[in-house]
């Protein structure tokens, strides 16, 4: 797998297709490979030149104690952009991924064509979701953890998770991996690598993406959130203050729709990236 160091920090990625740019941002705790199992890239990959990576911290990518905010990731994205030469790229983000797009969107509007984004909370509007810390994707993961005798406490708290997966003795290991199956002992297998960094921390703070610079963006933005996601709210905020923003709902999606209804999900992106790059390339 090519590598490309940026920022000090050594980023993996992998390129696929040709056309258009446009660069798949995975969640914290996840890496590249969901956009490889859930077969997005390959499904794009017929129009598109798509680049796929691994944040840092994450994947194959270096791991630095420190710097983990979307103001730093999104200098990452920004640095591998350039790096890998680049033209205005579509950014498809899901969770922190669309956090870290949308920094990118707001710092270095060249690069950006549009943004993607899929389920994504953002620090900086953490008042329109008063119920962040209690959401029911932290009760569940609570829940799951409890049952090999592991408490996580009720509310979210990145930092204590990834700390106590590091702990975890071999049984209670694999009592967890049993559970969440084939794909989850990857994302499993990915939080203690991340317990002694500042990441827990880093991805709730706001780093400068106030509600005020997201509102400020102006190129299109496509709002992707879960039937039942737990940020719904957020979705009508952008709605109602992005001046380009189109909303679509994922049915029968929970938070991870790439996965929840991967067929519904890349029919989504396919729709939106033809109707975003159709319009970039247009003369005005």
């Amino acid at each position: 797998m090519p590598e490309v160091e940026v920022n000090g920090t050594r980023l993996f990625y992998q390129q696929a297709g040709n056309g258009p740019d446009v660069v798949l941002v995975h969640a914290v705790t996840s890496n590249q490979a969901v956009w490889l199992f859930s077969g997005l890239t390959d499904a794009l990959a017929a129009d598109y030149r798509v680049t796929t990576y691994d944040l840092r911290g994450h994947g194959g990518s270096g791991r630095p104690p420190t710097g983990y905010t979307s103001a730093v990731m999104a200098d990452d994205l920004l640095a591998l952009h350039a790096a890998l030469g680049l033209g205005p790229a579509v950014l498809v983000g899901h969770s922190f991924g669309g956090v870290t797009a949308m920094h990118a969107a707001v710092v270095a509007p060249a690069a950006v064509a549009g943004v993607v984004l899929s389920d994504s909370f953002f620090p900086g509007l953490r008042h329109v979701e008063p119920n962040f810390g209690r959401m029911a994707i932290w009760t569940d993961l609570r829940d799951t953890f409890a049952k090999v005798g592991v408490a996580l406490g009720d509310v979210v708290d990145f930092t204590r998770l990834f700390r106590e997966t590091a702990a975890l003795d071999a049984d209670k290991l694999k009592a967890l991996e049993d559970i969440y199956g084939a794909f989850g002992r990857g994302w499993l297998r990915q939080l203690p690598k991340l317990a002694e960094t500042t990441c827990g921390g880093d991805v709730l703070a706001e780093a400068g993406l106030t509600a005020a610079a997201l509102a400020g963006i102006a190129q299109p933005v496509v709002a992707l959130y879960d039937e039942f996601s737990p940020f719904l709210s957020t979705c009508r905020w952008l709605e109602q203050h992005l001046s380009r923003c189109t909303v679509e709902i994922i049915p029968a999606a929970k938070h991870l729709a790439v996965l929840d209804n991967t067929a519904g999900f890349t029919d989504a992106v396919r729709r939106h990236l033809r109707r975003l790059t159709t319009a970039a390339s247009t003369p005005v």
